[in-house]
């Protein structure tokens, strides 16, 4: 979520509240929201976009991948921006590929298919390859293959890095290797969530908390499970400004606060990827004074693990530079997701993203698997763990 305007954090301890309000989830102020971006986009989609309105344009974006809105006006527009795309910033034609990738995931493959052998930029070669690919199945060592030789030195580049991996064979994650990989961490003596995701992000997943023993952290007599969703509103891939939330392992570094309004005032949870925090920070304090490498990445994991070469995204995407990947709850109506495979979860901008639920008549918190996993680890004072995301 690196290089959005709508997350602020302030790092605090938080303490439990008896009950929590939030006017933003009443079903007047879901109306007005509703009423008022729709206006907003209306307004922005009569004109065509150009350099001087790219900004309003991208607002405009954003709110219609927000609410899953298709806008007759826009698909025009957006049929005029990719026969213009070098006019434009490359800010903005990200923004622009996201969009189509988002909300039209099959009718702009001509526009698209034309702009790639062109596209010397590597985040939106990727972002126009996994376009393609994600409509003709097959494909994906056409555009590895195209992707060579557009970009000789790829294997330098950590979004081509990803990419490749992404589309390459991986040998099957076995129960066997899921339990060695608890088994590893119960030698570690430190605290572990495992994150267990589908590769489709349309499934929610679920999180369980492993204390410094090995012991797992029950729910009555059972383990204590959270449900979550990995999934970014873009689906885009992991290693991807405001793609998913990729696999490998992050860093829990503590609670904070938000006043996005559309986190709400649940406590979060800070992670970090590799490289936007440093080694030491990351491994608390176990690796001192020394640089993220691929190698040292990589002994985070047990050695049965290293030709899995997918854990290697988060990797991937923090030196890609992506970076604010946190545990939120949400006060995103749920509404605008209804009919969808992960409704009722609200989706972020690649962050993972706990189930909760609000009252529309009073803004009351009903119910809040945020809560839960605060309670949770907070009960067992644990502020510090590593995080494993694993698809399975």
């Amino acid at each position: 979520m690196r290089g959005s305007l709508l997350i602020l954090l302030v790092i605090l301890g938080c303490t439990s509240q008896p009950k929590i309000l939030n006017t933003f989830t009443t079903k007047a102020e879901r109306n007005r929201f509703v009423t008022e971006k729709t206006q907003f986009i209306d307004t922005v989609f009569l004109h065509s976009p150009a350099l001087n309105n790219e900004k309003q344009y991208q607002g405009a974006f954003w709110a219609t991948e927000l609410m899953l809105l298709k806008n007759g006006k826009a698909k025009s527009n957006l049929k005029y921006a990719l026969a213009h795309f070098s006019g434009y910033s490359e800010n903005f034609r990200r923004s622009i590929l996201q969009n189509i990738y988002t909300l039209y995931p099959s009718e702009f493959g001509s526009e698209t298919d034309s702009l790639i052998a062109l596209e010397h930029n590597e985040k939106l070669f990727a972002m126009m390859a996994n376009y393609l690919i994600r409509n003709n199945n097959g494909s994906s060592d056409k555009y590895i293959k195209v992707m060579k030789v557009q970009f000789p030195d790829w294997q330098n580049n950590s979004i081509l890095s990803g990419f490749t991996i992404e589309h390459s064979a991986q040998p099957q994650l076995s129960k066997d290797l899921i339990n060695e990989l608890i088994a590893y961490r119960k030698t570690k003596k430190e605290p572990t969530i495992f994150v267990f995701i589908h590769k489709d992000r349309d499934i929610p997943g679920e999180a369980i908390i492993q204390n410094e023993k090995g012991e797992f952290l029950k729910d009555k007599n059972d383990t204590l499970k959270i449900r979550l969703l990995a999934r970014s509103i873009t689906n885009m891939s992991g290693y991807l400004t405001n793609g998913n939330t990729p696999q490998g392992v992050l860093s829990l570094q503590g609670f904070a606060s938000s006043d996005n309004l559309f986190i709400g005032k649940t406590p979060t949870i800070i992670t970090t990827l590799p490289i936007e925090s440093s080694l030491t920070e990351f491994s608390f304090g176990k690796y001192k004074n020394e640089d993220w490498t691929l190698t040292r990445y990589e002994q985070f994991f047990p050695e049965s693990w290293k030709n899995q070469t997918s854990k290697n995204m988060a990797f991937y995407a923090g030196k890609a530079g992506r970076g604010e990947i946190i545990i939120h709850g949400t006060t995103i109506d749920t509404e605008f997701y209804k009919g969808q495979t992960f409704y009722p979860f609200t989706p972020s901008l690649g962050c993972i993203c706990t189930l909760e639920r609000w009252s529309e008549k009073d803004g009351s918190l009903i119910e809040s698997e945020q809560n839960r996993l605060i309670f949770a680890l907070k009960d067992n004072k644990i502020e510090k763990a590593l995080m494993y995301i694993i698809e399975i």
